[in-house]
């Protein structure tokens, strides 16, 4: 490991704290949803102008990809962040909270973003005691609406292509200054499902004249439980989730169509596959069993987060070394939220990072929960934590890629 440099950019990390935390603050003031992130897209550029660092800009719409080094003879190594908030009505009392009514940074996606400007401001002071080019994905609509797919479709992961890519994420369950670390599956995918059944309208006194879209609803749905139940390894980490039926007007009309929606979530590729079958073939049979029809919107949204086992198995002791042993938590089993930073696994070599912000105060908040606001000291860790693994890029710059 480069110490040297190690320590001096732990030094960097102290003399612009103050600075780190006044962008943290103007752009949790300033939430915006999805793809609409004018505002914050024209934050993150005003810095990278007044660093003087090259970007292209309008990526996925309102996304920035910046490259530091690039005539650098080495590999390319790439770090992202999300910018993008929630449909939330904040509630943590922060003097800096949100000025858009309806809108919070309640995924932490400040924090993100701060992270990410605050390690480009160092690596540009040290760029020229660096072995590597350096790219920087600034990626809007990571909350449901695709986009990482949408931002490497336009070209994020190209000229160049990164050979390695990381990414964090801020996480109540570890506490404050812990890194959560996991080869292999981290999260799951996310799939989500529409379903219309259809039979005919009736009159309630006389059901046998009519076709019960309620009745053979319930009767799917609850077949749809045997899947997880029956069908799926027990020991397989598997979620499938109704989260709304819609259907029927009067207390004695017998509908003629309903709806459900809903989630469901894997960590493992096959059981994913082996979902969406039995879930199509349930819905269909029980359907017509049923003498309904069922129309299916089943969308495989974001896929399983992989983490490159050799990339994390190189970069382990190193971690331990740096941050501490008591800080690195080898995670044992994947969480079941999802991440669309898988996206870019599924491209890229690299690995995906929790990053510990449970303070007992605003930290301990859930994730998407109106009081949750992280402590700005989990800025500073992620920052160390994205440098240590541009400036140590010789732990995992060889390693075979299974």
């Amino acid at each position: 490991m480069n110490i040297t440099i190690l320590k001096n950019v732990e030094v960097l990390i102290d003399d612009h704290f103050d600075d780190f935390c006044s962008i943290r603050k103007k752009l949790h003031q300033t939430p915006e949803i999805g793809y609409d992130l004018y505002e914050t897209s024209k934050i993150v550029k005003s810095y990278l102008d007044e660093w003087g660092i090259s970007y292209t800009d309008n990526v996925a719409k309102t996304g920035i990809v910046a490259m530091i080094n690039e005539e650098v003879d080495g590999p390319t190594i790439a770090l992202r962040a999300d910018m993008d908030a929630l449909p939330i009505k904040e509630e943590t009392g922060a003097a800096f909270a949100s000025f858009n009514e309806g809108a919070m940074h309640a995924c932490g996606h400040d924090v993100h973003t701060t992270t990410l400007l605050g390690t480009t401001k160092i690596l540009n002071m040290v760029k020229d005691q660096l072995n590597c080019k350096i790219k920087l994905i600034f990626q809007p609509a990571e909350e449901m609406v695709k986009g990482a797919e949408k931002m490497i479709a336009e070209g994020a992961l190209e000229n160049p292509k990164p050979d390695f890519i990381f990414g964090l994420h801020v996480w109540p369950e570890l506490n404050i200054g812990e890194i959560g670390v996991k080869p292999g599956s981290l999260m799951a995918s996310m799939d989500v499902f529409e379903v219309t059944v259809k039979g005919m309208a009736g009159h309630g006194a006389a059901p046998h004249q009519g076709i019960d879209a309620i009745v053979g609803t319930s009767q799917i749905i609850t077949s749809l439980q045997t899947i997880l139940s029956r069908e799926i390894n027990p020991v397989d980490a598997a979620v499938m989730t109704i989260g709304t039926i819609e259907g029927g007007q009067g207390f004695n009309i017998i509908p003629e169509e309903v709806k459900f929606k809903g989630t469901v979530r894997t960590v493992e590729k096959e059981t994913r596959l082996l979902l969406k079958e039995r879930f199509e073939s349930i819905v269909n049979n029980v359907a017509q069993a049923n003498r309904l029809t069922a129309h299916i919107d089943y969308d495989m949204r974001y896929p399983i987060t992989i983490n490159t086992p050799s990339v994390v198995h190189a970069i382990h002791d190193g971690l331990v070394e740096e941050f501490g042993q008591g800080r690195i938590v080898d995670i044992e089993n994947p969480s079941l939220a999802s991440e669309d930073f898988a996206c870019y696994l599924e491209e890229v070599p690299g690995a995906f990072f929790f990053l510990g912000v449970n303070d007992g105060k605003g930290g301990a908040h859930k994730l998407h929960n109106a009081h949750f606001l992280p402590p700005f000291e989990s800025i500073k860790n992620g920052i160390s934590l994205f440098l240590f693994l541009v400036l140590n890029n010789e732990l995992y710059r060889n390693v075979i890629v299974e």
